[in-house]
Formats: C-alpha cells, structure tokens, sequence
C-alpha cells in the first residue's frame, strides 16, 4: 500500500465536498441501451431512468478505449491506457497487474480525503498469482489459493475488494480482499457462444448468482458505512450486460425478448438496489453518483434477434464494442450530485472515462499533483452548469481493441485505420485492399453522427491538422513499454 504522504494529494475542506461517491461502472453497454436517451430501444430501464431525471445526462461521452480492461485503468488512474505497456487487447487470463505500484488512483484520492473505499465486482486489471512452489504463476494447475493473491485492488488503493475477477473467465470462484474463498475443485466447461472459458471452479459455482451477489453486497457496504456514519467512496464495476449472458431466475423471460435483453434488465434493477439503499439509510443526499460503461455494446447481445422482438440498443451509431466508431466507445454518462446538478440537465460537451479521476478530485477537494490523471480533466464545473466559450478538451483520444487511434476535435473525428479497427467489418489490411478503402477516416460529427461520409480526401489539410494534434496528445505526457508509436503510419504522416 503507498502512503498518502507519498501521493501529493491534498484535501482541503469544502462545504460543496460530497460525503460520498459511487461509481458505477456497466459491462458493455452503449449509450442507446438506457430508454432515457434512447426512447424507442424497446426496453424500459426505470431505474436509469431516475437517475438520469434527477441528475446530468451527457450525451457525447466516450470510455478510453473500445475494450475492458484499457477503460478501467483510464477510469481509476485519469490515464489512457495506452500510454501503458498494453498497446492493444485486454489483460489476459492469469495476466498481471496493469496499474503500477506507484500509480496514483482514484482509490487513493478517495482515500486521502477520509472516506472509506471498496471495489465490489469485475476487477480484471490483473493479479500476481501465487505459485504453489513460491513466487508467481501463470499456469492454472500452478496456484496455491491457500496464499494471498496480490497485485489486485488492495494495492490500488481500496481497503475492501470483493468479486469474481472476470464473470466469464477462470478461476470461477470469490475473492474478498487478497484472499480466495475456495479452492477449486472442479472444472468449468468451455461455453464459446455464451463467452465462457474453461477452468478451474469452486464447487457449485452458479453463473447466475454473480450479479445479485455483487449487488447484495454493495448494498451491504452502504448500509455499514451509513450506520457507522463514515464517509465512503464506492467502486462498482459490473458483470452485466457482459458474457455470460445469465439472468438470475427472477429475471428469466422478463422482457420476452431474450436472454440478453433479460439480464439488461437486472442490469437496471441492480443499479437501482444501490439507489434505494442510498435513499434507505439516508445518505442519497450527499453522495456523489457516476454511472457510466466501460465500451459500447457487444455483438454477444445479438442485434438481429434483438430488433426482433422490437429492442433497437444501436439507435444510428455505427459499429459496436471493439470498434473505433462511435458504437464502440460512445456510452452513457450520468452524474447525480443533489444541491450541485440540476436534475434533468444535459450536456452535450464530450467528454471520456478518464475525466472521472479529476472530477471526483475537485469534487471531494483534494489537489492533484502534477504528474497524477494526466489525461483527466474535471467536470465540475460543467456539472455545475456553467457554460465555457471553448471546448473543456482540446482532443480526445480513442483505442479500438487492435490498438487502431482516432482523435476527436470539436466537430472532426479522424480514423486511423480504414476500416473498423475493431469487430466489425471491413476489417484489417486484406479487407481494406480489397475495397480500397482510404487508410485513414475524416468524419464531421455534427452532420454525420452515423459515420457513413469519409471526408478524408477532399480535406487534407484537416487530416494533417488532426495528426498533428493526436501526436502532441501522444508526446504530451510519458508512455511506457517500446516505443510503438513509429510502427504507426499516423505518426510517420505527421514527421
């Protein structure tokens, strides 16, 4: 654990300071998927719904990258995360810890300010696990769960952790803290269309359970902490609507659409438990809510059978999670803070995932050191309904899952690739040939949200314009591991 003495992080006190945060992180899912900005998806999501009446809406806003993992770590450190040694992809089963131990976190910043922090849910920014002969492993068959496994949330700052890692990955069992509550004795069965992988499983391990139970649990901590009448900060990243696609019982069948459907509805009613618990123990008045997604939505929630049944979760973004597009990034973005947010407000300055590190800092009145959520700028002052003359970022960055850049300035967005960069198609250099396709992609956001016009041709002063601009980003605060940034055609265009 770092000491806050070593995080130069200051908290001074401030009437305005919320008692609490919670932070509520979905599992892919985009921005069409909540009936308040999206009316005509097909499904309700009340609960949502609420908490969009009674706070801010934003409308442009984007995670830090199209994926998992690269998102959380840009979420708990105001850092892209490709500024790290992960270039592209997600951290890997049995992979280890991508927040490095000097990394300054949201947890810490939390911290420094007196409240009390946990991470209830999906952790997957990595682990050390322990071998059964001593140090670390990455071979399943290899774990001593017996010993604590560190590299995980305690170390990025929360005093609490709870969770299954990754709902759809090995090892299927709990872990609280640093420590496993079972040894797995038994074998998950590979389920490829459900997204599930084989691996060790405690015995009973039931797919079903691991929302409700993270749920259970977060409502749990509020109600301690309430009583006790402590201030705390609450990090929940959910399993759902992400692989496996398995609603509890109670919600089978519930939208008679389909399974996926289904679990988008506990979805909703599982963040709504955290707002009644809110409201029941009498803290929803001075706490601090984010609601946001870690990536658009995956073609897992299968679309066609979906606009079968009259549920439309696209709405005209194009692409879907893994995608440079906007249906790989653009996600919901709301923010409750009674007395500070007018409810019902909106927004639409866009914004990304990594502003929260400096939000909930001036928000809580701790002081960040140079250095610390470098590519984090507060909304305070946003949320707070001023209106600024210029944009609150000169650009914004996103990742697609191959590692594929885009740069959003004002109205432009420039593609670096010539197809999706993701999941969806034309994707890589074959496809792209075969088209013909442009290497790079210039879209005007405010004519054509949808991404169909590829403006790169008769407006090459603005592509160079961006390329320029996404390299002073890149160049603008340190990078780690090899030095990528020459393998990318963007950066040799720019020289």
């Amino acid at each position: 654990m770092i000491s806050l003495a070593a995080l130069a992080l200051t908290a001074i006190v401030s009437p305005q300071a919320p008692r609490n945060v919670v932070v509520i992180l979905a599992d892919d899912m985009g921005l069409a998927s909540l009936h308040a900005e999206h009316p005509d998806s097909g499904l309700p999501t009340p609960n949502l719904d609420r908490l969009a009446q009674q706070g801010m809406s934003f409308t442009d806003a984007h995670s830090g990258s199209a994926v998992c993992s690269p998102t959380r770590y840009g979420l708990l450190t105001g850092r892209y995360c490709w500024r790290t040694s992960l270039k592209a992809g997600i951290v890997d089963k049995w992979g280890p810890p991508l927040i490095a131990e000097q990394r300054v976190t949201l947890a810490d910043v939390a911290s420094s300010a007196g409240l009390r922090t946990a991470c209830i849910g999906k952790w997957h920014l990595g682990w050390r696990w322990p071998g059964k002969g001593g140090g670390t492993t990455r071979k399943p068959g290899e774990i001593d769960y017996s010993r604590p496994i560190d590299g995980g949330p305690l170390e990025a700052g929360f005093e609490y952790y709870f969770g299954d890692d990754v709902p759809n990955w090995p090892p299927y069992l709990w872990i609280e803290d640093d420590r496993a509550l079972s040894v797995p004795e038994g074998n998950m069965e590979e389920d490829s269309p459900n997204g599930v992988r084989a691996g060790p499983m405690t015995p009973g391990w039931s797919l079903e359970a691991v929302l409700p139970e993270i749920t259970r649990r977060c409502v749990n901590f509020i109600r301690d902490r309430a009583r006790a009448g402590e201030r705390f900060f609450l990090y929940f990243p959910m399993t759902s609507p992400h692989t496996p696609i398995n609603p509890s019982e109670t919600f089978q069948g519930q939208s008679g659409v389909s399974r996926y459907a289904d679990f988008l509805l506990e979805t909703d009613w599982s963040v709504g438990q955290l707002l009644r618990a809110l409201d029941q123990y009498g803290v929803a008045g001075e706490t601090l809510v984010i609601f946001t997604s870690d990536n658009g939505t995956s073609p897992k929630a299968n679309f066609d059978r979906l606009a079968a049944g009259g549920v439309d979760l696209r709405a005209h973004w194009r692409g879907h999670k893994a995608d440079i597009w906007e249906g790989g990034h653009r996600v919901p973005f709301l923010v409750r803070w009674p007395g500070v947010v007018e409810p019902g407000s909106r927004c639409e300055e866009p914004v990304v995932l990594t502003d929260v590190m400096a939000t909930v800092a001036q928000a809580l009145a701790v002081e960040l050191d140079q250095g610390v959520g470098e590519d984090s700028v507060s909304l305070v002052a946003l949320l707070k309904g001023a209106s600024r003359g210029l944009p609150l970022h000169d650009a914004i960055v996103h990742h697609s899952s191959t590692g594929r850049f885009a740069v959003r300035a004002g109205r432009w967005k420039l593609c670096f690739c010539p197809g999706s960069g993701g999941w969806s198609r034309p994707r890589g250099a074959a496809e792209a040939k075969e088209k013909s396709l442009a290497p790079v992609q210039l879209f005007d956001m405010e004519g054509d949200p949808g991404e169909r016009h590829n403006l790169a041709e008769e407006m090459e002063e603005k592509v160079a314009h961006l390329t320029a601009t996404l390299r002073r980003v890149v160049e603008g605060a340190p990078c780690d591991g090899e030095d990528w940034w020459k393998q990318l055609p963007w950066s040799e265009t720019s020289e």
